[in-house]
This record gives structure tokens, C-alpha cells and sequence, in this order.
């Protein structure tokens, strides 16, 4: 098997420019939601509430950023349950809970970054094998978007993960053995 061609060193990828409507939608939904939070008492859980900025800001800004709004969404929470009068039997009950919330909110965080990085995958492999594909009349390699060329057996292989079972279709069988038959009669006839 002949090694695929080598591309040109792609350009450094650019950081994404923050997008500063989206860091004011995180922040209105996030004290939104301490708002609703105090204002509702310790005795209403809107811990849910919650969960909304911190998944914004994972699909909007990224992993990092998602996981600084858990931090400060955690944050505004123990503010809130001690602010609307909130008194545990123990002063670690607080702490507790708010590390369980924190383990909630990065569970978050983590789930999205999960969908993202799978939803790009389907689309990265939806884009291989729709639209213009480029190949070589000569052997029948395809040029992917990596600028490798490949035979198209390891293309449906390496970029659209495909399991690729080898078998022998009814044309070919019929050729195969017809040819076979034919060899057979003549070979009893001389």
C-alpha cells in the first residue's frame, strides 16, 4: 500500500473573537436567575435555574468558560441561600451542598462539550461524503479536505468511519463463475 501524498502545513487556526453579546446573555441569565433564586427563599429550589447560564456559556464561549459560570453560578448560589435567611444545623451543610451543585453544573459543562465535539464529527463526516469529491481518473484515489489522497476504501475507512466488508456482488459472481464453467467444459472437451 503506497503512503498517502504529504499536504502543505495548514496556518495556525485563529482563536475565535469573543463574542460580547453572548457573554452579556450568559451574565443577564445568570443573575437572572440569583435573582429568582433570593428572591424565592430557601425554601423553592430553583437550582435548575442555573443550570441554563452555565450551559449557554459551554455552547456559546466554550469549556472554559463554561466552567468559570459554574464556579461563580455555585458562588451566587451560596449567596443567595445564606441572603434569603438560610440556617443549617452544621456550617458544613452549606459547603456540601454547594460542592454538589458545582459537580452538577461541570456534569453540565461536560455534557455539552460532549454534544459539540460529537455533533462536529457527524458533520465532519457528512462533509466527506457529500458535495464535491475529488478523484484521480488514473487510480482511483480520493483527495480529502486533509489534502491526502487515499484509495477509496481507507477514505470511507479514516474519514467517514466506515466499517467496509468485502464481498463479491451477483454480476461478478455470475462472470467469476461463468468463466469458471467455461474453463471446466474446455478443459473436458480437450
Amino acid at each position: 500500500m503506497t503512503a498517502p501524498s504529504r499536504p502543505p502545513n495548514p496556518a495556525p487556526a485563529r482563536p475565535k473573537p469573543i463574542r460580547w453579546r453572548h457573554v452579556a446573555g450568559v451574565l443577564l441569565t445568570l443573575s437572572l436567575s440569583a435573582y429568582i433564586d433570593l428572591a424565592t427563599g430557601y425554601e423553592v429550589s430553583v437550582f435548575l435555574l442555573y443550570m441554563l447560564p452555565v450551559a449557554l456559556a459551554t455552547r456559546w464561549l466554550g469549556v472554559r468558560a463554561g466552567v468559570l459560570t459554574a464556579t461563580l453560578a455555585t458562588a451566587l448560589w451560596v449567596v443567595a441561600d445564606t441572603g434569603s435567611g438560610h440556617r443549617y444545623s452544621h456550617d458544613w451543610f452549606l459547603y456540601v451542598n454547594a460542592v454538589n451543585r458545582w459537580v452538577c453544573f461541570m456534569l453540565t459543562v461536560a455534557l455539552i462539550r460532549y454534544l459539540k465535539v460529537r455533533r462536529e464529527a457527524l458533520l465532519k463526516q457528512v462533509r466527506a461524503l457529500t458535495g464535491d469529491m475529488t478523484v484521480c481518473h488514473t487510480c482511483q484515489r480520493v483527495g480529502a479536505q486533509d489534502g491526502y489522497w487515499r484509495p477509496f476504501e481507507n477514505y470511507l475507512i479514516e474519514v467517514a468511519q466506515a466499517d467496509v466488508h468485502h464481498k463479491v456482488c451477483p454480476d461478478c459472481a455470475r462472470r467469476q463463475y461463468a468463466r469458471a464453467s467455461y474453463r471446466s467444459q474446455s478443459e473436458q472437451v480437450g
